[in-house]
């Protein structure tokens, strides 16, 4: 099993009256691929960081292997479900 933790930050042209939906956005595309890409076993995003963290958005998700985590990362509904993220600035990924 692999676990894999991404935090990221928002650009600050989100912040405003849009910031709710972006961040929906956001989730609904990425816990989206639950199911629809083999090896990925769960992928929980959080819009909702505590104030004291230095992101605004978190993923983590859960791998059988770190085979299943490579091929997640070229996998095409991967790369269409992270267009959404054009909206972020990455801050660390953690394995």
């Amino acid at each position: 099993m692999i676990k894999q933790v991404i935090i990221w930050k928002l650009q600050d042209k989100c912040f405003g009256p849009n910031l709710g939906a972006i961040k929906a956005n956001i989730k609904t595309k990425l816990e989206g691929l639950n199911g629809n890409i083999p090896g990925l076993e769960n992928i929980v995003v959080c819009t909702e960081c505590l104030s004291s963290s230095n992101g605004d958005v978190t993923a983590e998700a859960i791998f059988e292997s770190e085979e299943a985590l490579k091929q997640y990362q070229k996998h095409e509904l991967r790369l269409a479900a992270t267009k959404v993220l054009l909206y972020l600035s990455w801050i660390q990924q953690l394995m």
